[in-house]
Order: C-alpha cells, then structure tokens, then sequence
C-alpha cells in the first residue's frame, strides 16, 4: 500500500467513527503515521481526501463489474449474481466505505463530493435495470426501474445491518436470497400494474449513465490543471514535467480522440516522476478511454 493510500484507508476510518466533520487534517496525520505537512503532499484539503476515498473504491468495484459483464461463458443471470456478490463481499470487506457512504459526511460534505455520491448511485441504478431487462426480458422494461430500485433498498437494509449495527450476515446467502425475493416481485407484476417510476421521472439518473467523451475530457483536463497549479505552489518547477504535464493537456484538447499510446507513454513518465494527483489523473483517463 502506497502512502496515498494509507492516507485515503485513515481518512475512511475516521469518518466512518466519528464523522467527516469531526475530523482534523492532523487527526488524519496520526492515523496514517504521517506528519500533517507531509498529508498536503498529497491531498490539498480534507474534502479532497473525501472524494478521492469514493472514486477509489467505487472506480475499483466497477473494473470488477465490468470484467464479469465481459464474462461471455456467463448467463445474464449467472452475470448479475456473481456482480451483486462482489459489491456485497467488497462492502463486507470495507464496512468503513459504507459507514461514510450511508452516514452525514455522504449527504453534504461539499458540491463535488455530493454530485459524485449521486453519480456512484444513479450508475448502479442504471447497472440494475439494464440487468433484470436481460434477466427477465422486455415485458419487465417497464418496470425495471421499480424493480431495480427495490433490489437497491433490500441489498442497502442488509448492508447497513452488516456494516453500521455490526450484524454478522453470510454473504454467501445474501444475494441468492435476495434474488429470489426479486423473481417473486417480478412474476407478481400483471399487465394490470403500471408502474411507479418512469423514464422522464427518472431523467437524471438515466442521464449520468450517458456521460460524454467531451465531459470526460473536461475532467481529464481539469485534473491536469489542478496537478499543474499544485505543483507551482510547491515551487516544483521541473520543465520536464511541467512540459508532460502540458503536452498531455494538450492531446486532451484537441478535437479528435486522444491518443492513447501517446497517453500511456506520458503517464508512465508522470508515475515515475511521483507527481501529486497522478492516481486521481489515471483513473479519469482510463474512464475516458473505456466508454
């Protein structure tokens, strides 16, 4: 474990026990064995750190979901199981993670951290309907933003019994379980029902699910920025990584899609470097180029 992240696993410890608010950046220090200036080499603030801690679990748990998606000797079903039972066995196995994500600090730590918060959850919203229409086939479409709303809440109850009231659950049990309980909803629904939750309803979860290259690279971009504008402050003024760092702006900019040997080439010059930010760059690019 690299020394961001043993920052960003003390962070999570501590807003998980006493809350995002209540903590200190030198509370943080301790915690990592760190001293406190020695923090800022790597995160400019605490809301920084607090959204770092979802874009590194959550990006991480969504390469997994994405590896089983390109699974083909799987069946839809046997798909979604074997996701819903890696999202359960990695929340078990980080209960910290769930503890910030259902407490106070997820609801309002800043703007950044609230929209990405939102992002994480409209994505597995999206990730569950598009699931049980390959499951249950298009007679469930209509309802498949119902259904996949109540797959979230079932899975949310257990896992806050599992990570905030320290309730032993067998995860092995859980998710077939629940699965059941999903294929009871289902064959209950008759031509009679019409549902709850709608498209335009739902408008702006299933927009976060069409996220575009152009905002990607906007992303990409803005982090160079960040990394660039760090950098200065700390009078680190190498003109070979100053000049990476804008040539890599650059292929960003322009209008066609970057390339990506040229991308990789630079990055793997910048880890090299041990620039700050470089973990935070390289999971919005490969984001970039996997949609």
């Amino acid at each position: 474990m690299n020394r961001r992240e043993t920052i960003i696993q003390a962070a999570m410890k501590l807003f998980a026990q006493k809350g995002y608010h209540a903590t200190s950046m030198q509370e943080i220090a301790e915690q990592s064995g760190m001293a406190k200036g020695s923090i800022y080499n790597y995160f400019k603030s605490k809301e920084e750190i607090a959204i770092s801690i979802f874009r590194y679990h959550y990006e991480i748990l969504f390469r997994k979901m994405e590896a089983v998606a390109n699974d083909h000797t799987l069946s839809p079903r046997d798909k979604f199981e074997k996701q819903l039972s890696i999202q359960v066995e990695e929340f078990a196995r980080h209960k910290e993670l769930v503890r910030m994500h259902m407490g106070e600090q997820a609801v309002k730590v800043n703007d950044e951290v609230h929209q990405l918060v939102f992002r994480i959850r409209a994505k597995t919203i999206n990730w569950y309907r598009q699931a049980i229409i390959d499951i249950y086939g298009e007679r469930i479409r209509h309802f498949a933003l119902d259904c996949a709303t109540m797959l979230n809440g079932m899975l949310k109850e257990y896992m806050f019994y599992m990570a905030i009231e320290q309730k032993e659950l067998p995860c092995s049990k859980l998710v077939p379980f629940v699965l059941k309980r999903l294929d009871a909803i289902v064959e209950s629904l008759t031509a009679k029902d019409s549902p709850l939750l709608n498209d335009e309803m739902m408008q702006d979860y299933l927009c976060v699910a069409k996220t575009s290259k152009k905002e990607m690279r906007e992303q990409v971009i803005a982090c160079i920025e960040k990394m660039m504008e760090m950098l200065d402050e700390a009078k680190k003024n190498e003109s070979d990584i100053i000049g990476s760092l804008q040539a890599l702006k650059q292929e960003f900019n322009q209008i066609e899609e970057a390339r990506k040997f040229i991308v990789e080439a630079l990055m793997l010059y910048l880890e090299r470097s041990r620039v700050p930010l470089w973990n935070d760059l390289k999971e919005t690019i490969d984001y970039y180029f996997r949609m």
